[in-house]
């Protein structure tokens, strides 16, 4: 880590470092596998104490822990693929569906499935996932998450329950994490097959997030569905603080 601090300390050293590093790869100890990042977009999670190991540990414990006994993950927003790549560490029996629009994120992540030997258990699906099917501008400056915006590339978007739909038949356990969107593709849950069968995870961004984030009311609409909502120890929410992120546990009778 000598050689990390030096360059965190020369301005010309970083911008060469940033340079350089955008087109290198690293390979990272994940449990008991490998994850692949990127040296700059992720060099918090490699140039100090923190790692994608302790990186939401108690979300990762939580969703590794909740997958035993279902199907299929289908991590909607995967970005470079923690949950996927752990899921699939942690859970031999279960299968995975990753759907993110960035593509930096997707390389990172296919090559993940790669090297853990699971490209035969994930779909990969290169989408921003919306109310319609079609496309929709998404703005990739500055992180490897991005967001869908009015400005940006053009990119493919497909609708969340037609995503979902594909896996009616099956018990299936869903991470939503879509930096704020979620608030504009709720009303499509409506629109989900055999609701039963499937339990969510919803990351909750927000007010204004993005321009578009509304955590209160995406709750509301849950409730509207017939949702039961809970925290991670099983216990009821009757309600949410707009201006923080959350987690919100949801299932359907």
């Amino acid at each position: 880590m000598k050689i990390v601090k030096l360059f965190h300390r020369s301005k010309t050293l970083r911008l060469i470092a940033k340079k350089i590093g955008r087109k290198i790869n690293i390979r990272q100890k994940f449990h008991g596998g490998y994850i692949f990042l990127n040296a700059v977009e992720h060099s918090w999670a490699w140039t100090g104490e923190r790692n994608y190991n302790n990186f939401d540990a108690e979300l990762q414990d939580f969703i590794y822990k909740t997958s035993k006994g279902f199907d299929y993950f289908i991590d909607i927003g995967s970005n470079i693929g923690v949950m996927t790549i752990g899921v699939l560490l942690a859970n031999n029996e279960i299968k995975a569906v990753a759907v993110d629009p960035n593509v930096a994120a997707i390389k990172l992540l296919k090559k993940s499935l790669t090297y853990n030997m699971f490209k035969q258990r994930c779909e990969v699906i290169n989408a921003a996932i919306g109310i319609t099917d079609g496309y929709v501008k998404f703005d990739e400056t500055g992180s490897v998450t991005g967001h869908v915006s009015e400005f940006g590339k053009e990119i493919q978007s497909i609708k969340l329950s037609k995503v979902l739909n594909r896996y009616s038949d099956y018990k299936s356990f869903v991470k939503i994490d879509i930096e704020g969107f979620e608030a504009a593709v709720i009303t499509d849950i409506a629109d989900v097959e055999n609701l039963s069968n499937k339990k969510f995870i919803i990351e909750m961004h927000p007010l204004g997030f993005n321009n578009v984030g509304n955590p209160v009311y995406v709750f509301e609409k849950i409730k509207q569905l017939g949702g039961k909502i809970t925290d991670f120890e099983g216990k009821n929410i009757e309600s949410i603080n707009p201006e923080y992120v959350s987690q919100l546990i949801v299932t359907f009778p």
